[in-house]
């Protein structure tokens, strides 16, 4: 009979580490993503004009 357990766990750790890793990955892209969005909605609402939105009702 063959004792097949530490082969069994060295598959475990490197799996593991894979599923880690691409959560990483994926964790950091969506980030990145996240932060790219945000920028580019804070430049569409700073060229906005109020007023325009507003129908022209905005008081000075």
């Amino acid at each position: 009979m063959i004792n097949e357990n530490g082969a069994i766990t060295v598959d475990w750790v490197v799996l593991t580490a894979a599923v880690a890793g691409l959560c990483i990955a994926f964790i950091v892209e969506l980030r990145s993503d996240a932060s790219n969005l945000s920028f580019l909605t804070q430049r569409y609402l700073e060229a906005q004009d109020p007023q325009a939105a507003a129908g022209g009702n905005i008081q000075d």
